[in-house]
């Protein structure tokens, strides 16, 4: 450093000018003091890139996060996963929409979920067997992709057919005491007693007319999503929204559990991946709180 100034004092002092070699001296001089300068400059930037992305990360980890723990929260079905099949990469539960405008929900469940025409949830594997969606479209009414129909009915709490799963293939006739709505009950608060179908498990002259709306939270791509599947009575199809909720997913695991006295739990882990060497994991469980409980 002392030698450059003095060689910037004989610049301007000597008559002489500099000598090639001091001109060069000078170049070399700043040109390393430059590349130093532009090297932490590079450094700053690229840390500052990377505490960005980080940053949107967990800003989108937090929204997902929060928004899936919610809608679990308020469920009253757990559809994937399965009590046998309790740790999948697929979470699927109702999406707690009340079709039919009758301030009740899911209180008149069709024979196929989804409304798919598929069985268990279309382009999914329900039973996490490998297989999607086996048995086609004549096996629509095997909501969990057994191979039998009907075999888990009524919605009791209990595992009637000893598969070590609790209610995952109750439909219409939810109770299955051959009634419309409950044997003896008025249930629709009309005066009269077990009208209508067994089927209308509402007792209000309709059947199917309010079945469970998948809510459906997977990966594809790396991108996490949420599918929301609703039935519209009204034109007797359904509308599907799927959207995007986070990119940068290296995991997505859903774990679902026996809490105390006998309430699911779901246990969720998000794992994203950011830069060249970070990752962000997130965890955090839900108790579904319109779930009825379970006797294992």
């Amino acid at each position: 450093m002392i030698r450059f100034n003095a060689t910037m004092r004989r610049v301007f002092s000597d008559e002489r000018g500099v000598t090639l070699i001091e001109l060069v001296i000078v170049i070399l001089i700043v040109s390393i003091i430059a590349a130093g300068l532009s090297e932490l400059l590079s450094i700053g930037l690229l840390s500052s890139r990377e505490n960005r992305t980080k940053s949107e990360l967990l800003d989108s980890a937090n929204y997902a996060m929060n928004r899936i723990i919610s809608a679990a929260r308020e469920s009253n079905h757990v559809l994937i996963p399965t009590n046998a099949n309790a740790v999948r990469d697929v979470l699927a539960i109702s999406a707690m929409v009340d079709n039919d405008n009758d301030g009740k929900v899911d209180e008149d469940w069709s024979g196929d979920i989804g409304n798919d025409g598929q069985p268990g949830l279309a382009g999914f594997d329900d039973d996490g067997d490998g297989t999607t969606d086996e048995g086609g479209g004549g096996a629509q009414l095997d909501d969990d992709e057994d191979g039998a129909t009907d075999e888990d009915n009524p919605e009791n709490g209990l595992d009637d057919d000893s598969d070590s799963n609790y209610d995952e293939e109750f439909r219409a006739d939810i109770n299955g005491d051959a009634c419309p709505g409950v044997c003896s009950q008025d249930d629709d608060g009309d005066g009269s007693v077990d009208e209508g179908s067994a089927n209308d498990d509402d007792e209000d002259g309709a059947v199917d007319e309010d079945p469970v709306d998948p809510l459906i939270y997977y990966v594809n791509n790396g991108a996490l999503y949420e599918k929301k599947v609703v039935w519209n009575t009204s034109t007797g199809s359904s509308v599907i929204t799927d959207k995007k909720l986070i990119d940068n997913v290296s995991q997505f695991r859903v774990e679902r559990l026996l809490g105390v006295n006998g309430k699911t739990v779901v246990k969720i882990r998000i794992e994203l991946s950011y830069g060249k060497s970070g990752n962000v994991v997130f965890e955090s469980e839900a108790y579904p709180r319109m779930m009825r409980a379970v006797t294992p």
